[in-house]
């Protein structure tokens, strides 16, 4: 359990010994006071505590949610040795621009999955399970342009997005 999750437990437990208070100010109301004004001290003073416990509670929660999402997809994306974003999108329930976001977060997120893009099957493949036949461009020659670690093929020779030069292997 998280920090958020166990900091807003606890300010929704302190609430609810105001929420009794005011049940029984409601029934043995101050002298000189109405029963809705003997209520607003414990309903005032337990929505302070409740609210902010409930935000910190259910953050905490999505957070968590997110995380053990991103841990399941990590370990998808370590166990497959080329995917499309079609598929994995499939596979995960999202679109392909979420699934595109997602892949760059986890490659981001752990240096150890070194994904490369293979531009004419659309596949991203892992960098460690090439063939000796098989290099990663990750720069165009002339202009410079990042080519999203593109894979290249023996034979295949490949334009840059932004130039149209040929891309070298590296």
């Amino acid at each position: 359990m998280s920090g958020l999750r166990k900091g807003g437990g606890c300010l929704t437990l302190l609430a609810l010994p105001f929420y009794c208070l005011a049940v029984f100010m409601v029934l043995d109301p101050t002298k000189g006071a109405t029963r809705l004004q003997s209520l607003m001290p414990g309903l005032f003073f337990g929505t302070v505590l409740l609210v902010p416990g409930l935000v910190l509670y259910f953050t905490g929660k999505k957070a968590e949610r997110d995380k053990e999402f991103m841990d399941g997809l990590t370990n998808m994306i370590q166990s497959h040795d080329r995917f499309t974003v079609a598929e994995l999108a499939l596979k995960i329930g999202r679109t392909e621009l979420e699934t595109e976001r997602l892949i760059a977060q986890v490659d981001h997120r752990d240096p150890q999955i070194d994904l490369v893009f293979h531009r004419p099957t659309r596949q991203y493949m892992h960098r460690a399970r090439l063939a000796q036949v098989q290099r990663v461009v990750e720069r165009c020659p002339r202009c410079g342009a990042p080519t999203q670690r593109e894979v290249v093929f023996w034979g295949e020779q490949p334009l840059c997005m932004y130039c149209n030069a040929p891309l070298l292997m590296s």
